[in-house]
């Protein structure tokens, strides 16, 4: 016969072991955007964004004893097409109609909170194609660091905030590529 004070402490944290957050959605950098702008006139149309998954890029991410997941569709290449799509926008660059598209996949997609700091991977390999034909096909890796907590309460949804700073570098460096540039041109 199982113990009702046993159960009664352990039920409390299996509640806790699954517990979802959702990542910040993403806000468009006002560099990132400038930097296109600054290399007009180009226009691309945004194509698939997909995930390999596995290794270091899981959908939901574990955080701690929690999952995040991503406020745009169901994983994190959504949310980096989201991204893309919104400083394309922004800066003038988006055009569904242009002759060159850009696709991309989610290649690591990692956060590991830990105490004192946390850190941040993410890798995407970024193609363009125009009419087709292959323009510019190359992996951006980024990794950023912050202070943590030993306490989940501050660590998790610091992690949670960071996510979107995280992306914001990771794009920062694709459109900062002059090969980049010249691609969509």
């Amino acid at each position: 016969m199982t113990n009702p004070r046993i159960l009664a402490l352990l039920a409390p944290l299996t509640m806790l072991a699954a517990c979802s957050v959702v990542a910040t959605p993403y806000s468009p950098s006002v560099e990132n955007i400038q930097t296109l702008k600054s290399a007009a006139p180009v226009h691309a149309s945004i194509g698939d964004f997909s995930s390999l998954d596995g290794g270091n890029n899981r959908y939901p991410l574990a955080v701690r004893a929690n999952v995040m997941r991503s406020p745009v569709g169901n994983s994190f290449a959504e949310y980096l097409s989201n991204a893309v799509k919104q400083e394309l926008t922004l800066s003038g660059t988006l055009s569904p109609s242009a002759s060159v598209e850009l696709d991309g996949v989610l290649l690591e997609n990692n956060v590991d909170v830990g105490i004192g700091t946390a850190t941040g991977t993410i890798a995407a390999r970024f193609v363009v194609k125009r009419d087709d034909a292959v323009r510019y096909d190359q992996v951006k890796t980024v990794r950023s660091e912050w202070d943590s907590s030993f306490a989940a309460a501050i660590a998790v949804p610091r992690a949670t905030q960071q996510y979107p700073l995280i992306v914001q570098k990771l794009l920062g460096e694709l459109y900062s590529d002059p090969a980049f540039i010249s691609a969509i041109r």
